[in-house]
């Protein structure tokens, strides 16, 4: 028996997955104030930071100054360019600094792309199956390419449920998902982007077919955040609830 918590954050990503005896983070923003989720032990299994953005990798920061430590740390792929705007050189540079500090303690770390065969998932333990469905390497790495380009995407199986946890993936990513993956949700949909009209593909709302959508968001951080389209279109494209953690907080399943 295990319980996924969607963490009622403000407009950020906070996902803690406790398994039968293991514990893993899928981004950690404003993990302080859900503490009493974290192991005892102050042993985390697995951390995935799907992109090197504040609202998502801040947490780490708790996480050093309090004695935790990592098995090990998955995060976007991305490589940021000189003149970057999409993340500011602060922003990477605090991510870089992070990482190094669990690197040096024993933290393993894996980068990973899209993975060529989901039949296997990329991680088996615990009971939790994950498999990374994207970014795909193609978008992530274009003359084009923006941070959202290159963010993970996280499928969750866990007992009955499936949860797939989508970070800030952008439109391209979630355009290309749909028309490459089959059955890619199926259950509960943890959207894009803190349900920004820019992070809501149309075609691949329609294709997850969720039952519930979790829209990690808080009104008023930005303009237009959450946006009347993305909302819309995840009530149109949602079987049965959408939950907003700003109005209903966190948001848990067993498993």
């Amino acid at each position: 028996m295990g319980k996924i918590h969607f963490c009622k954050v403000g407009c950020g990503d906070c996902t803690v997955i406790q398994g039968g005896s293991l514990t893993f983070l899928i981004d950690c923003y404003g993990i302080e104030n859900h503490a009493h989720l974290l192991p005892s032990s102050k042993l985390l299994c697995g951390v995935f930071i799907t992109h090197q953005h504040t609202d998502h990798f801040a947490g780490m920061e708790y996480l050093k100054n309090n004695g935790y430590s990592i098995g090990s740390l998955i995060y976007s792929p991305y490589e940021r360019r000189y003149d970057e705007y999409s993340v500011t050189n602060e922003e990477w540079q605090n991510f870089a600094r992070l990482r190094d500090h669990f690197v040096s303690r024993g933290t393993k770390t894996y980068i990973p792309y899209r993975q060529s065969d989901l039949s296997t998932p990329f991680w088996d333990i615990d009971g939790i199956s994950f498999r990374i469905l994207a970014p795909f390497k193609d978008l992530a790495q274009s003359d084009t390419r923006k941070l959202h380009d290159a963010c993970l995407v996280v499928h969750v199986a866990a007992g009955s449920h499936k949860f797939l946890v989508c970070g800030d993936a952008s439109d391209a990513s979630l355009n290309k998902i749909a028309r490459n993956t089959q059955n890619y949700c199926n259950d509960v949909l943890r959207c894009s982007h803190h349900g920004s009209d820019n992070n809501a593909d149309l075609d691949f709302l329609k294709g997850a077919n969720a039952a519930y959508t979790v829209v990690s968001t808080e009104s008023g951080v930005f303009q237009n955040v959450p946006g009347a389209t993305a909302m819309q279109r995840y009530r149109d494209n949602t079987k049965q609830t959408v939950y907003r953690t700003d109005k209903d907080g966190t948001i848990c399943w067993e498993f």
